[in-house]
C-alpha cells in the first residue's frame, strides 16, 4: 500500500493534466465543426486568396513589432519602478521574455500571465507575489482598455439603449478608480488591510501616479493595435465598417478571447466574429477573414517566440508544466506510517 498509493496518485495526476490540456482542443474542435455545418467551409476558403493574405501580412508584421515594443517598454517601466523588489529589465531582455510567453497565451490568457510571472521572477530576483504584481498591473489595464472600447463604443452608437450604455461606460471608470483609492487610501482598512498588503497587490498600490498614466496610455494604445489590425484584415478582403462598431466588436472579441474554454481561440473567435460583424459580408467571407486573422496571429506569434527568444520558451514550458504538477500534487493523500519488514 505504501508503494502503491503514490504510483496510483501520480497515474491520476498526470490523467487529469491530460485531459486539462486537451478540452481547450476537443472545445475548439467541437465549436469549428458546428460552425462548419453551418457555413460551407469550401465556400470560405475561396475568399482566401494569395493577394488577400499578402496584403494582411504587412499590418500583421507591423503590429506584432509595435505590440512588442510596448510590451517591452511596460515590463521596462514597472521593474524600474519596483526596484525594492526586483532588478530592472532591459528592454531587449523584456521583448524577449514577453515573446517567449506568446505561445502559452495563446492556450490559455491566464497561462501567459503565469508563465510571464514565473520569467520575471527568476530574472529580476523578485518573489513570486511581487513578480506577478507588476504582471497584474499591466493586465488591469489592458482589463479597462478592452472594456473602455466596449463601453465607449455602445455609449457612441445611437439605440434607445443609449442611457444604459452610457452608464455602463460611467460604471467601469467608476470600477477601476475605486479599486486604486482602496489599495492607496493612507488609512486603516481593518480586516481588508491584510488583503490589501498582498505581494500581488503591492505593484498596483505603491505605482506613481506618472507611471500609472504612462502603463494607462501604452495599455490602451496595445489594445487600439488589436482595433486597427482588426480594421486592416477587413481592407484586405474589401469589406467595410465603421470606426465605432469596429471598435466595439473587438473589444468584445477581447473578452471572449480572454476565457480559457479553446485552444488560441479558435472555434470561439470563428463564431464571435461571424455573429457580431453579420450583414457586413456573406457569412462565408467573415469566416474566412476569422480564420485568416486567428491563424495568422497563431503561427506568427509563435515563430516569434521561438526564434527570437528560443531558451525562455522552453523555460516558460517547462515553468507551465512544473506549476501544473505543482497543482495536482499539493494536496497529498496521507500515507500510513508502517515499513515494510
Amino acid at each position: 500500500m505504501t508503494i502503491e498509493a503514490p504510483v496510483k496518485r501520480s497515474s491520476l495526476a498526470r490523467l487529469e493534466r491530460i485531459a486539462r490540456a486537451a478540452i481547450p482542443f476537443l472545445v475548439s474542435g467541437a465549436l469549428l465543426t458546428y460552425l462548419f455545418r453551418r457555413i460551407d467551409i469550401r465556400v470560405a476558403l475561396d475568399y482566401m486568396t494569395a493577394d488577400i493574405l499578402l496584403r494582411f501580412s504587412l499590418p500583421l508584421l507591423l503590429f506584432l513589432g509595435i505590440t512588442l515594443l510596448i510590451e517591452a517598454q511596460c515590463l521596462h517601466r514597472v521593474t524600474l519602478a519596483n526596484q525594492r523588489d526586483a532588478k530592472p529589465l532591459s528592454r531587449v531582455t523584456a521583448a524577449r521574455i514577453k515573446a517567449a510567453c506568446y505561445l502559452l497565451g495563446l492556450l490559455n490568457y491566464a497561462l501567459g500571465a503565469g508563465g510571464l510571472s514565473i520569467l520575471l521572477q527568476r530574472r529580476t530576483g523578485a518573489s513570486l507575489g511581487a513578480a506577478a504584481g507588476m504582471v497584474f498591473l499591466i493586465a488591469l489595464f489592458d482589463i479597462g482598455s478592452v472594456l473602455a472600447w466596449v463601453a465607449g463604443g455602445a455609449a457612441l452608437l445611437q439605440s434607445d439603449a443609449f442611457g444604459v450604455r452610457l452608464g455602463l461606460l460611467g460604471g467601469v471608470i467608476l470600477a477601476i478608480v475605486a479599486g486604486f483609492v482602496f489599495l492607496r487610501a493612507p488609512i486603516a482598512l481593518g480586516p481588508l488591510e491584510a488583503v490589501r498588503n498582498l505581494a500581488i497587490l503591492r505593484a498596483p498600490r505603491t505605482a506613481s501616479a506618472t507611471l500609472l498614466f504612462e502603463i494607462g496610455v501604452l495599455r490602451l494604445l496595445f489594445v487600439s493595435c488589436f482595433v486597427a489590425l482588426t480594421g486592416a484584415l477587413f481592407w484586405a478582403f474589401g469589406i467595410e465598417v465603421g470606426l465605432i462598431q469596429l471598435g466595439l466588436n473587438v473589444g468584445l472579441m477581447l473578452v471572449v478571447s480572454a476565457l480559457p474554454i479553446a485552444a488560441g481561440g479558435l472555434g470561439t473567435g470563428q463564431i464571435v466574429f461571424v455573429e457580431l460583424f453579420s450583414g457586413l459580408a456573406p457569412d462565408a467571407q467573415l469566416l474566412a477573414a476569422s480564420i485568416v486573422f486567428s491563424i495568422g496571429m497563431i503561427l506568427a506569434r509563435a515563430l516569434i517566440g521561438f526564434f527570437f527568444a528560443p531558451e525562455f520558451t522552453r523555460e516558460a514550458l517547462a515553468a507551465a508544466r512544473e506549476a501544473a504538477e505543482e497543482k495536482t500534487m499539493s494536496a497529498p493523500d496521507e500515507i500510513p506510517d508502517r515499513r515494510v519488514e
